[in-house]
């Protein structure tokens, strides 16, 4: 293309060949200016190359950035479906401990309270996989993501995150403050501790029945009533999260679909 216009440029200098200083003077120049809109049409158009090259490799990095991104919160799907269901099965199992208790004669067997009363103990706890997110905001190609669709869900899901990890750390302060201390102080600890490595045989726990002095007392109810709010509030954080991860997957999945 350069050689075409420089064809060009050269049959307008020569055209009509001047005889006076003046003529050749507007001959030249005609020449000079040739070369210069040469070198300026070579630089745009090297340039252009140049943007349009750093473009389909940033929108390579964006599209592997997506895909690992995708894997991550596929992850984190399953995490919250998992901590989901555990938290459910552990609320009826409470509830039901707590209307025993308001019972003058439980209808259960020292056993099964003992067994329904571990549910304490217990702490389901999502933990975020951040790979990729965090790599995007330490390098700082985050900014390579152009869909502000997705910007928006990856910002409510890490705000929803935030409020979750507080609950969390509420709950896991209650079990070392509240629950444990409950538990050494009134009960038998090896009874109501359900967490045992199955290598190891434990002997059987010597007052299993010490639950029964304070079963349906005020205490034991606030202790079971505080480990249900506790429980409520991880279970309605962890709908939220899950309800943004889906649509961060749906979100994924369009940006990475070929068309």
């Amino acid at each position: 293309m350069i050689n075409f216009f420089r064809k060009i440029r050269h049959k307008l200098a020569h055209n009509n060949q001047p005889a006076s200083p003046a003529d050749r003077f507007l001959k030249y120049s005609r020449y000079a200016i040739g070369e210069i809109a040469l070198v300026m049409i070579g630089i745009l158009l090297a340039l252009q190359f140049n943007n349009w090259n750093e473009t389909k490799k940033n929108e390579v990095i964006e599209y592997n950035y997506l895909k690992d991104m995708l894997e991550d919160f596929e992850k984190n799907h399953q995490k919250s479906q998992e901590i989901i269901f555990r938290i459910e099965e552990s609320l009826p199992i409470l509830i039901g401990l707590l209307e025993q208790s308001a019972l003058e004669n439980p209808t259960i067997s020292v056993d099964s309270i003992n067994i329904a009363f571990s549910e304490i103990n217990h702490m389901p706890s999502y933990s975020s996989t951040d790979r990729v997110y965090n790599n995007l905001i330490g390098s700082g190609d985050l900014k390579l993501f152009k869909d502000n669709e997705l910007k928006t869900k990856l910002s409510q899901y890490y705000e929803s995150l935030y409020i979750l990890n507080l609950v969390q750390t509420t709950h896991e302060l209650e079990l070392v403050e509240s629950f444990q201390p409950y538990i050494i102080d009134y009960l038998d600890f090896q009874a109501v501790n359900a967490n045992w490595v199955d290598d190891f045989e434990i002997p059987s726990p010597v007052e299993k029945s010490k639950i029964l002095e304070v079963f349906g007392d005020r205490k034991f109810r606030n202790i079971i009533t505080l480990k249900l709010t506790i429980l409520t509030d991880l279970l309605n954080e962890n709908r939220k999260l899950k309800k943004i991860n889906l649509a961060i997957i749906e979100r994924l999945k369009d940006l990475t679909t070929p068309y």
